[in-house]
């Protein structure tokens, strides 16, 4: 791919230098990266942010300041604090003022050596194919049946990720931000099953959106695909991997998810990506499974019980562990994070 039809890469950042700094590394090892444009996002201290915040802020300032490995590195730092949502919405749009496409990074997820390429090949090849709003580099560890065509290492879905994506300029200058026809959908029923296809969780996110609950973008951008009757594409074995939980999460400070591979280091030269843009049933119904009411309250009560664990270390009492290998069973599985805001407040 000539070097002037790569998309140039957004990475949103905020409080969290390790990170930031391990998001970095593993977008380096793409071979892709020396000719890449990276375009860094530095949101600016909550009004409210005590002393060691503003100090974790600076750091991370301070480490992207110093980024090199890339064909350039351009930083937007701002001083005030925006949110990750107004930070995604406004960065993004800036950014496709003057680009026909763009990928889309926070500072907690760890790449493939091979998601560049991914993301390059899938912009290319879709392009003028509207129905594909986007390109995602995280996957569920969905179970492929065998088929009798040859194998695709790509699929497609009905929920966009926030987890490492790209998007054209096109697609993305339609959507309705504000949801002005959310008071057609909120009682219809009919409408509010066929967008949980996704997740039976994605109704109730968009309800609490619009009622000033929650600030996502993601939510937003899932509805646009809902309203429109668009896909996502998507890699068949994960390209990314987030690990911003634990200390400094802000919504999620223990992994439930079940453990699951990364593409390998070697990844292929050249990814087999369907010609035909269609939904794969089993996907779907495998990807709804992921984000059914009984997967989400089974990971509820999962971090609720870790959260207790933690309570109980930090108050000096040894936690109690009903078996040995309590802790380190398999976790279950957690929904793509639609709001997140981790990065940015």
């Amino acid at each position: 791919m000539n070097n002037c039809q790569l998309a140039p890469v957004c990475l949103f950042v905020y409080a969290r230098e390790a990170l930031t700094r391990r998001t970095v590394e593993s977008l380096l090892a793409n071979p892709e990266a020396s000719a890449s444009e990276l375009h860094v996002f530095c949101d600016g201290p909550r009004p409210d942010a005590d002393a060691r915040t503003r100090a974790q802020v600076q750091a991370v300032r301070d480490y992207v300041r110093g980024i090199t490995g890339f064909a350039r590195v351009v930083l937007h730092e701002s001083a005030v604090n925006l949110g990750l949502s107004r930070s995604v919405i406004g960065g993004v749009s800036e950014m496709l003022r003057t680009h026909e496409r763009v990928i889309v990074l926070e500072d907690d997820l760890v790449l493939s050596s091979g998601f560049l390429r991914f993301m390059h090949q899938a912009l290319q090849t879709y392009a003028d194919v509207p129905q594909v709003l986007s390109v995602s580099g995280y996957a569920h560890p969905i179970h492929h049946r065998p088929g009798p065509e040859p194998a695709q290492d790509a699929t497609f879905g009905l929920r966009a990720s926030s987890w490492g994506w790209a998007i054209w300029r096109d697609r993305w200058e339609q959507i309705d931000w504000a949801v002005t026809d959310y008071p057609r959908f909120r009682w219809n029923l009919a409408q509010r099953l066929r967008f949980n296809r996704g997740g039976s969780d994605l109704s109730h996110m968009l309800d609490r959106q619009m009622a000033g609950k929650i600030d996502s973008w993601a939510i937003r951008l899932c509805f646009h695909q809902f309203r429109h009757g668009l896909v996502d594409v998507f890699p068949r074995q994960s390209l990314v991997e987030n690990i911003g939980f634990g200390e400094g999460a802000a919504h999620c400070r223990h992994d439930v998810r079940p453990p699951h591979a990364v593409c390998p280091s070697e990844p292929p030269a050249v990814f087999r990506l369907p010609t035909e843009v269609c939904t794969d049933p089993d996907v779907l119904r495998q990807f709804r499974g992921f984000n059914s009411l009984s997967a989400r309250a089974l990971r509820t009560l999962k971090r609720w019980w870790l959260d207790g664990l933690a309570g109980c270390g930090a108050a000096g009492r040894p936690p109690a562990v009903p078996h040995a290998t309590a802790v380190a069973a398999p976790r279950a599985a957690r929904p793509h994070p639609l709001v997140r805001h981790s990065a940015t407040g």
